[in-house]
């Protein structure tokens, strides 16, 4: 099967959001590693570290440094909250508790589905 970049990226954004939306508002460390099936996987690992520096550059998170492997302090911005909070058209949940919803399921398809949802709603 070929490796999908966005696979990755839906996986990690939607760890990432759904602790700090649990966390909130309080700063969070995210250790990568921890979230790795397979810490030696070198493209995944890339790949999410390539997620977190995009959530932040898109204003969804922010962290105050990184450092061996840690993002220190990170939290949800004010878009980030507002956008997870969102209940988007012909939805009855929001998106935080679909991102949970999903993550639970433990569906490719179901996380990969609430991410293009939030970045839609964010765009708009």
């Amino acid at each position: 099967m070929t490796k999908n970049n966005r696979d990755d990226f839906n996986q990690c954004a939607a760890l990432v959001l759904e602790l700090l939306y649990k966390e909130f508002p309080m700063e969070t460390d995210i250790v990568v590693d921890d979230w790795l099936a397979d810490p030696f996987d070198e493209d995944m690992t890339d790949n999410y570290f390539a997620t977190i520096r995009f959530l932040q550059r898109e204003s969804f998170i922010r962290y105050q440094e990184f450092d061996f492997g840690t993002f220190r302090s990170v939290v949800l911005t004010a878009k980030g909250l507002k956008v997870l909070d969102t209940i988007p058209d012909k939805a009855e949940e929001t998106i935080a508790q679909q991102i949970s919803n999903a993550l639970q399921d433990d569906s490719k398809k179901a996380v990969g589905s609430v991410i293009r949802e939030l970045i839609k709603v964010a765009v708009v």
